[in-house]
């Protein structure tokens, strides 16, 4: 139970970050995230799932966000990014979970949130879908590409926004990256090309 209050928590805090982007997006985020949340009663079944820790990974963090995160990662459900599209040498090293939205731990058929988990040099490949999408950095760096523009590199506390249908892709260098992510529109995930 009480790291269900935690996941709250972190959810609200998280809300406020997103609340300070001027994107409507951003704002429907922010909405979601601090509204009241009941987490879904059956744990969530990954179709690609992945035996995974955050732990390890969030010693190194030193905000409030990310404590609280650690205190509640135990609740999360990992998978395998890219609904199944990505070539095997980008799924096993870059994964998903979904915390708000159909599959989340707390449901909402309208909106997806969750969080993004990139290995340390990887180079997760252009792509898009038709949901649109605003990332928050949470932890590491990734040098991001949006379109065909020059990649520039995106650190903690940093948003990245994807309109709908928006190629991007992001790579790591020396550390992994930690971001969390938002979709809506379309957020089925059947239109996610590679």
């Amino acid at each position: 139970m009480q790291d269900t209050k935690t996941l709250s928590n972190f959810l609200a805090v998280a809300g406020k970050k997103f609340q300070t982007h001027p994107s409507d997006i951003a704002q429907e985020i922010h909405q979601a995230l601090v509204s009241d949340l009941i987490p879904q009663q059956s744990s969530v079944v990954e179709a690609a799932p992945v035996d995974f820790s955050l732990s390890s990974f969030l010693q190194d963090g030193k905000s409030d966000l990310i404590s609280l995160l650690l205190q509640c990662s135990d609740l999360l459900s990992w998978r395998e990014a890219g609904f199944g599209k990505l070539p095997e040498e980008f799924s096993k090293r870059i994964f998903a979970s979904e915390i708000i939205g159909p599959k989340g731990i707390i449901d909402n058929p309208s909106m997806r949130v969750g969080l993004l988990l990139q290995l340390d040099h990887v180079a997760y490949p252009k792509h898009w879908h038709s949901a649109e999408e605003l990332y928050l950095v949470l932890l590491g760096e990734a040098h991001w590409s949006v379109d065909d523009g020059s990649p520039e590199v995106r650190s903690p506390e940093n948003f990245v926004h994807h309109k709908s249908n928006q190629p991007h892709s992001m790579t790591t260098i020396e550390e992994p990256l930690l971001a969390m992510w938002g979709w809506t529109g379309d957020i089925d995930g059947q239109s996610y090309s590679v």
